[in-house]
């Protein structure tokens, strides 16, 4: 059985708990998971969700563990890393969930020339949640056939982990962490920063008539969902990997000038219009 500790049982670290507690019903590999946090009461709600067999506060109760797996903001993981490392054999495997990767697995590679006895670090990304957050929110199906991009190269420990995340039902995809900061800034981090456009516009509108808020449907509903999210983790996702949004955004806008320039052009607005429409029915 391998120990599995989570740092940060929130919404996704709780879920991922969850969802490896069903794995040790139904695989030959099974995992018991500790939790580790800050706020006693939410890890102990954890507990009786079943995402994790055992807690703690203390940092140091990684010790013993087989994989550590960290469900912090970006800006936290690395040192998170420094702080458990100390307390780690080098046969640990440590990983994240984060949707940067570049940034985080340059530092801890350069954290791991220094102290060689420090466990191998394995990026992850799964392209799974929601705009929730806290324990209470997690489900044991949230990660039910997501992809999972894994952009380290260490045969033995990335088989270790790409097994794990097979257990609970994703597929894996392997890349490198340019390509996936690249990729998820179009995929993911611009669909978010068009929501909290949108919805700061909605609120600067809704000063002046307060009637907006009555007049919304199913779009409005679908564009502004996902700028309910946290603050805390996305600050530092955009501040982390703001090249590649800045580029993206910069096009993005592009398109909406080309959009409003046609907006008298019938046949060239019914021309962008059918594009994405005839895709999606292919």
């Amino acid at each position: 059985m391998k120990k599995v500790v989570i740092i940060g049982v929130g919404l996704m670290g709780g879920s991922l708990g969850m969802a490896l507690g069903k794995v040790n019903k139904n695989s030959q590999r099974k995992y018991n998971i500790f939790g580790i946090g800050r706020n006693i009461k939410s890890l102990q709600l954890a507990k009786t969700k079943g995402a994790i067999d055992g807690f703690s506060s203390d940092i140091k109760d990684v010790a013993g563990a087989d994989i550590v797996i960290i469900c912090q903001p970006v800006d936290i993981v690395v040192n998170t890393y420094k702080q458990i490392a100390k307390y780690l054999s080098k046969k640990t495997i440590v990983t994240d969930i984060g949707s940067i990767k570049l940034n985080i697995e340059n530092e801890i590679n350069v954290i791991i020339k220094q102290n060689k006895e420090y466990p191998y670090f394995v990026g992850c990304h799964p392209m799974a949640g929601n705009e929730q957050n806290g324990i209470k929110f997690a489900k044991s199906n949230i990660y039910d056939d997501a992809y999972v991009i894994i952009t380290s190269k260490n045969n033995k420990t990335v088989k270790t982990i790409s097994d794990m995340w097979k257990d609970i039902g994703c597929k894996v995809l392997y890349m490198s962490a340019k390509e996936h900061d690249e990729i998820v800034a179009f995929t993911s981090h611009l669909p978010h920063i068009i929501a909290f456009s949108f919805y700061n516009m909605f609120l600067t509108k809704q000063k002046k008539n307060k009637d907006i808020s009555k007049v919304v449907a199913g779009s409005f509903d679908s564009i502004t969902r996902v700028a309910k999210s946290s603050i805390d983790i996305w600050l530092p996702i955009f501040l982390n990997n703001k090249k590649n949004v800045q580029t993206l955004t910069e096009e993005f806008c592009n398109q909406l000038k080309t959009f409003v320039k046609q907006i008298n052009n019938r046949k060239s607005l019914e021309k962008i219009l059918s594009k994405s429409i005839k895709n999606e029915n292919k």
